[in-house]
């Protein structure tokens, strides 16, 4: 009898402190600050957020301003950091406005990282995003299979930003790997403006008839190349100009399955949602061996996590896929 009482009694306390495990692990709470609430790329990381994190029962909370300020979302990580969160994601809206917020966060020992666009002077963990020459490479080796050595591209970007060289130089080498007879004919700025990229676009697809390929290398233009080709009467037929865009928004994708554009170069906010959780949950969770990098922290990558790219033309089942928001 007094040890069957033995027994149930260290079965409560086991049960007490599994309970406890339990209870501090549904406790925890993770924070993503963006410079652009709402939109539907931060949309897409958030949701790989959240349900990264349900699957270790933590909760999260999303926070930024509606319109672009990198000093808001600095504040938006001060007050996580207050709130005594257990880790933070943050997209740069501005590499050195966070650069402070982002430090003081680390040396208060809340985990912080980067994702999509980085602060790389700061102390944060790690950049997890696209790898943007890796995007480039992949955008025009495409290029390069479908069009072979007769590939002749206009280029459409706004120069002398850091991650459009990148991509433009990946371009180049990844359609020279399977097409080393094609070329980069011409580049165009569009300022990153709709209306300006369809006046630059036309009078370079004037100027330079040989071109057969616009690639867009970066989010905005697409629409303007598109109408550009319109413009000059080769949106269709043997003389058709191909549209390689830069974007997951919806208009694009439904232009892509409907064979109006060549493909889309898609990237991947989802999984920067799941890979900075678990990037975050990693790095609060300290091990028997301590953090090589951030002592005091559990382990995570010293090295940038690149999510990748992917390509996508007419029929590829991903464009549904991404064409249902996620629900947050």
């Amino acid at each position: 009898m007094r040890l069957r009482k033995k027994i149930a009694i260290a079965a409560l306390a086991i049960s007490a402190a599994c309970g406890s495990a339990a209870s501090a692990q549904d406790n925890e709470h993770y924070g993503m600050v963006v410079f652009l609430k709402g939109s539907e790329f931060f949309n897409w990381s958030y949701a790989g957020f959240q349900d990264a994190a349900a699957t270790v029962g933590a909760t999260t909370e999303l926070q930024g301003p509606a319109d672009w300020d990198a000093s808001a979302e600095a504040r938006a990580v001060d007050q996580l950091v207050a709130k005594g969160v257990k880790g933070i994601a943050v997209t740069a809206g501005d590499a050195d406005t966070l650069t402070g917020a982002i430090n003081a966060a680390m040396a208060a020992g809340v985990p912080t990282l980067t994702f999509d666009s980085d602060s790389p002077n700061s102390d944060r963990l790690l950049f997890v995003g696209t790898n943007n020459y890796n995007a480039g490479f992949a955008a025009g080796k495409a290029i390069g299979e479908t069009y072979g050595d007769d590939a002749r591209v206009g280029v459409s970007l706004i120069p002398g930003l850091d991650s459009i060289n990148h991509r433009l130089q990946g371009f180049i080498d990844g359609m020279a790997s399977v097409a080393p007879g094609a070329k980069v004919v011409t580049e165009v700025n569009d300022e990153g403006d709709l209306q300006k990229a369809e006046s630059v676009n036309t009078a370079m697809l004037q100027a330079n008839p040989e071109i057969n390929v616009i690639f867009c290398a970066h989010g905005n233009p697409a629409t303007g190349a598109l109408a550009a080709t319109r413009n000059v009467g080769r949106d269709s037929g043997d003389n058709k100009v191909g549209v390689l865009a830069w974007s997951i928004d919806a208009p694009i994708l439904l232009g892509v399955d409907e064979g109006e554009y060549a493909a889309t170069v898609a990237q991947n906010p989802y999984m920067m949602g799941v890979q900075s959780f678990w990037a975050l949950w990693s790095a609060a969770h300290p091990t028997q061996f301590d953090s090589l990098s951030n002592p005091g922290m559990g382990h995570v990558p010293t090295a940038d996590l690149d999510t990748g790219v992917a390509i996508l033309q007419q029929g590829n089942p991903a464009i549904q896929a991404l064409m249902s928001p996620p629900k947050l």
